[in-house]
């Protein structure tokens, strides 16, 4: 009577072909980080494990079958296997482990057999065996043969000492392992396209540091955090990332008052890029990388984008520059990353009206003459620096409130139409930029609650506020946050 053969359960990746095709030295090197790339997913799920590598896979013994997902997500990977190994001596050996592993799988279903053989010396009668054998095994398990369009695929990789016995594989990412194409600095705030800006370059082998150029305080800040720990959470095994967050505040202050409302986007972006190349030279990264897509929005233009640059030293590298919006959310989706961003509305607090769209490098030059020149030095110097391991931590803050206390005045600081819709009863309408420039005039005997679309404006000018003395406060969430507060008396409506 014969012995079933043993199965040893494993892991079995197969590696992008950006990676088997590079030369020897290079495929050595790129397999190094890609191992300590999944040795780090591992150990964060709370695993040690055994890694066999060779020219195209990498075999992986000791975990189960339910971490395959998460090496999935390691950037290097093509597809990842939950299979089976056998040491076999004849035909019969493989035959008796597939019906064993697969007669349940493929009862009532189609399958298609796939051998493979792997490596030199195999007879090539063995796969035609294997396929002609273990499919009339299966056929009688109850399974129907569909070799174009299977419901289960029974993959059988015959090698000189085993074979490799795995169902339909799970895909993962391919690209190039993170950390193989060195450091970049990415700046981000918290919407969807710099998330998947960062994710497309992630994919082509570069590490990565975040910035965020804080406009509207702590629920700004929570906001990018949110996004990081998703990213960090999927996509991130192997790196060193971190996030700087440095206060833009005064820099607004600046352009308000030293240049023209048309130009404030794009000089803001201007120096935001200035800001992030001493940064990124400073932290040795060898680029910068934003999610700016041609003619998005009028400050993204051809001639915007490179007057923006033009002063920049480091490349400045624009992955999503010929997507258009869909292809960046469906992409957000599949990374993972959406609902974090949806979360969040991109805010500057600079309104000057319409944009200029044919900005000249030339015009950008005189107008940042008449910016503070050490500003930017000092800002940069005194960026908060947030580890890889904080991202999901968020700050305290200080400035939002998630009710309305008793005798405060609230301001909504949306437009007259939005307020019109719904309004806080009693709240006074007062738009963002009339508010900018008339809240220091405010008594100050009173308490103040400001609420706008997402929380992000009326942040930024509650912190403002606090720092001038008054007792004020944003409403965290915005305006819909508030609403599923109103009392009864409330107007009913959306905002």
């Amino acid at each position: 009577m014969s012995t079933r053969p043993e199965l040893q359960p494993l892991l079995s990746l197969t590696l992008s072909g950006e990676i088997s095709t590079k030369s020897s030295h290079t495929r050595r090197r790129f397999q190094r980080r890609l191992r300590s790339n999944l040795k780090a997913a591992l150990e964060r799920e709370g695993f040690e494990s055994r890694i066999a590598d060779s020219r195209d896979r990498i075999d992986i013994h000791g975990v189960p079958a339910s971490t395959a997902p998460v090496l999935a997500r390691v950037f290097g990977v093509q597809s990842v296997r939950a299979a089976h190994a056998l040491e076999w001596e004849s035909l019969d050996d493989i035959v008796e482990a597939g019906t064993a592993l697969f007669a349940g799988e493929v009862k009532n279903r189609r399958f298609a057999v796939r051998p493979r053989r792997v490596g030199n010396g195999l007879a090539r009668e063995l796969s035609a065996g294997v396929a002609r054998r273990l499919g009339a095994a299966l056929v009688e398990a109850g399974g129907r043969v569909d070799l174009d369009d299977p419901e289960v695929a029974v993959h059988v990789e015959i090698r000189r000492d085993d074979a490799v016995l795995f169902g339909n594989p799970l895909p993962g990412p391919g690209g190039l392992p993170l950390g193989t194409e060195g450091r970049a600095l990415t700046l981000i705030s918290g919407g969807f396209d710099s998330a998947v800006a960062a994710w497309q370059l992630l994919l082509r082998g570069l590490d990565m540091d975040f910035v965020l150029f804080d406009l509207a305080g702590p629920e700004q800040v929570a906001g990018v955090q949110r996004v990081l720990t998703e990213l960090e959470r999927r996509w991130l095994a192997g790196s060193r990332a971190r996030l700087f967050v440095v206060d833009f505040r005064p820099v607004v202050a600046e352009l308000r008052a030293n240049t023209r409302g048309d130009y404030w986007q794009v000089m803001i972006k201007r120096l935001m890029l200035r800001a992030a190349d001493r940064l990124a030279r400073r932290s040795k990264a060898g680029a910068l990388v934003t999610g700016e897509a041609l003619g998005q929005v009028s400050s993204q233009t051809l001639a915007n984008l490179g007057a923006i640059g033009a002063r920049t030293e480091l490349p400045i590298l624009r992955p999503l520059v010929g997507l258009n919006k869909e292809a960046i959310l469906e992409r957000a989706r599949e990374i993972g990353t959406f609902e974090a961003s949806s979360g969040n509305a991109e805010f500057c607090a600079l309104d000057g009206g319409r944009p200029v769209t044919g900005a000249r490098a030339a015009a950008l030059d005189r107008l940042e003459e008449r910016i503070d020149s050490d500003l930017i030095d000092r800002l940069v110097d005194e960026a908060e620096v947030i580890q890889r391991e904080q991202f999901a931590t968020p700050r305290r803050d200080e400035a939002s409130l998630d009710h309305v206390p008793d005798g405060v005045a609230v301001i909504d600081l949306r437009d007259e139409q939005a307020h019109g819709r719904w309004a806080w009863p009693d709240s006074v309408q007062l738009d963002f930029d009339r508010a900018c420039r008339f809240a220091g005039s405010l008594p100050k005997d009173r308490e103040y609650l400001l609420v706008c679309e997402f929380g992000l404006k009326s942040a930024w000018l509650a912190e403002a506020m606090q720092r001038e003395g008054f007792r004020a406060w944003s409403f965290r969430g915005g305006i819909r946050g508030m609403q599923k507060l109103a009392p009864s008396g409330a107007s009913p409506g959306s905002p």
